[in-house]
This record gives structure tokens, C-alpha cells and sequence, in this order.
């Protein structure tokens, strides 16, 4: 058996930001040189798929220094995939972000006040 282990951002050369597992977007947690990612081989093993996503926090410019970070489709392989996802437009009074016409797909999206927020 193999011991757990923590994974720093510097050791896969990616940077600082958010990391969450593919199948629980409802827990993210920061990612950096004082937060790694936690292993255990209880939970990860010859016998179980983990996968996690890390994700850069994109700045909203506004006088409180908000962040944010589009998670893309909950509980799915490639989060965000590049045919269903060539470009977003935000919309904030309408709460949407556009992708691909004719695409309609539940996302997640990270914000630093409010945590999550899940949209269709």
C-alpha cells in the first residue's frame, strides 16, 4: 500500500487557483503553494477513478475585488469541453452565459461571495 500524499501546483506546472473533484462540484477548495491537494489512497486507488479539475480565478474588475471561475458542466469527464464551449458571453442581467447556439447545458460557476452558483 502506498503512502497519501500532497500535490503543490509547482509539481504539475499549473498555476495557483481552485481545484474540485469531477463528481462533487459543490466542494472547491484553493490550490497553492499553502493549500495543496490531499491524496489519500483509501479513496484513490487501483479500485476507485479520481479525477480533479484545477481552474484559474479570473478577476471581476469591481471595487471589492471579486473573483471568478467558470467550473462548466457538473459531473461530467471534460468539464468543459471545447466542441460544446468555443466562447462565453456573460450576461449579467439575464444570468446567463452563451456558449455554442442551440447548446443548453446546467454549469457551474465559482464566485468568490457567494461560493457557487449552478445555472441552466
Amino acid at each position: 500500500m502506498k503512502p497519501d500524499y500532497s500535490v503543490y501546483p509547482s509539481m504539475i506546472r499549473a498555476q495557483s487557483g481552485l481545484i474540485w473533484l469531477y463528481d462533487n462540484s459543490s466542494v472547491v477548495s484553493t490550490f497553492n503553494a499553502s493549500f495543496p491537494l490531499d491524496v489519500s489512497t483509501t479513496k484513490c486507488n487501483h479500485l476507485s477513478i479520481c479525477l480533479w479539475y484545477i481552474l484559474s480565478l479570473l478577476s471581476l474588475d469591481d471595487s471589492l475585488g471579486m473573483q471568478n471561475a467558470f467550473l462548466g458542466e457538473y459531473n461530467k469527464w471534460i468539464a468543459v469541453c471545447h466542441q460544446r464551449f468555443i466562447f462565453t458571453v456573460t450576461d449579467i442581467e439575464k444570468n446567463q452565459a452563451q456558449g455554442i447556439p442551440s447548446g443548453i447545458v446546467s454549469i457551474v460557476v465559482f464566485h468568490s461571495a457567494l461560493k457557487l452558483a449552478a445555472t441552466e
